[in-house]
């Protein structure tokens, strides 16, 4: 139960962060060499640290590291990815179905990758097209359920008896470009053997039915890249989180995000998901329109998250530039909460799921620079936020958990222990 206190919270989530120094930059990161002096005042203002989103050394995924920072062990409840993407798809999952996450890809006749990401496709009419002829169809007793998220991302589900709920990955991976797509069939038996054979049978289709589709006909001869086959990865079967409130009760959470992945697992918390069309899981998505959606909703809610996605893109896409540019654009959403709330009921935080490297061009274990501001924070020494800096900060080695734990305890729903 919340003590009396009429403190609200803003919680900024910038997917994938966190980065090594880059040459062209003097050695900075891309969060070192943007201009943020809105960011900068918080950060020196309040208390950092480098976060742990799971723990030391792990390369935690989007989905490991939110459920992470939203308080959660994924290792107690998670299924996989492929629940999460279905019930981001609002797809609602049955006893014995298995689902992916997937992409859009272009491959090429021998099935080698030519673009995990199909160009980015994202238009949704043609998106809508590609999966019509797809959706729903049925191979020996299986049937396929494909729903689309953002931009070139979709869930898939196999909903059928006897399945397996732990198949292999077909997508060869992040820059893999060039690698053939993998075979799940290959190295399995028994029941596994038989659910990875419809999958194969079910993406060999998909790759018919594609391969001339007028959508892609177009894309071609607009100079795009056809989106002609389906990468899947990320299996699973049902995932089941007990609500936030049963750890922090009488809280309430709102989640302001483009990304359909993120509004997903927030409903599976329990939080109140938010979202518009120019909101994105891109680099063209409305930055000062989430932080007015996240200012409105605090008349309303205990903590605001918003998630911002376009800097997890710039480390996969080897962009520091760009990266540095979305830090930039996220200091314009701090100011406008610094002149659109009240200072002295407002918490402010800044981190990241995971850091996303631009040379490395992945999710790495790099821990994450993360400042906490507030009107009763305890302050440190920390002048300014960049990864180096945040190391000498009193929330340095915090996990993801502990992190949401002390904002808890700063809004007054922290439970306390013994008498």
């Amino acid at each position: 139960m919340k003590i009396s206190k009429s403190a609200r919270a803003i919680m900024l989530i910038s997917d994938g962060l966190g980065d090594r120094p880059i040459p062209e930059f003097g050695g900075k990161t891309p969060l070192e060499y943007a201009h943020k002096p809105t960011i900068d005042a918080l950060c020196a203002q309040g208390c950092a640290g480098l976060v742990h989103p799971y723990q030391a050394g792990a390369r935690c995924g989007t989905d490991w590291g939110h459920l992470c920072l939203f308080g959660y062990n994924p290792e107690q409840y998670y299924t996989g990815r492929g629940s999460i993407e279905a019930a981001s798809a609002g797809i609602v999952l049955r006893e014995g179905d298995v689902a992916f996450r997937g992409n859009f890809a272009t491959v090429d006749e021998g099935l080698t990758v030519i673009d995990r990401r199909a160009g980015r496709i994202s238009e949704p009419e043609d998106i809508l097209l590609l999966l019509s002829c797809i959706d729903g169809m049925e191979i020996d007793g299986c049937k396929f359920i494909v729903k689309p998220l953002t931009e070139h991302r979709l869930a898939l589900v196999m909903r059928g008896r006897d399945l397996y709920g732990e198949i292999k990955d077909t997508d060869p991976g992040t820059a893999q470009e060039g690698a053939v797509v993998k075979n799940p069939v290959i190295g399995c038996s028994g029941q596994e053997r038989r659910t990875a054979e419809l999958l194969w049978k079910f993406l060999q289709e998909t790759h018919k039915c594609w391969q001339n589709h007028p959508v892609n006909n177009a894309r071609i001869q607009k100079g795009l890249l056809p989106a002609n086959f389906i990468l899947t990865r990320g299996s699973g079967v049902a995932m089941v989180l007990p609500p936030f409130q049963t750890k922090f009760p009488g809280v309430k959470v709102a989640c302001v995000a483009g990304d359909a992945t993120i509004i997903g697992i927030s409903q599976m918390c329990g939080f109140d998901g938010y979202t518009q069309q120019d909101f994105t899981g891109s680099f063209e998505t409305n930055y000062l329109g989430k932080a007015a959606l996240a200012q409105k909703l605090l008349e309303d809610y205990d903590l605001v998250i918003v998630h911002v996605k376009a800097t997890d893109l710039c480390g996969h896409d080897n962009l520091p530039d760009k990266k540095a540019s979305v830090v930039e654009e996220i200091d314009k959403m701090f100011k406008y909460w610094v002149n659109n709330t009240d200072p002295n009921s407002t918490y402010f935080v800044m981190t990241a799921d995971h850091s996303t490297p631009c040379r490395f061009r992945e999710h790495s274990a790099d821990p994450v620079p993360t400042f906490f501001y507030g009107p009763d924070v305890r302050t440190d020494s920390v002048a300014f936020y960049g990864e180096r800096s945040c190391a000498l900060g009193i929330l340095n080695n915090y996990t993801g958990a502990q992190l949401m734990a002390t904002i808890m305890d700063y809004l007054g729903f922290a439970e306390k222990y013994g008498a």
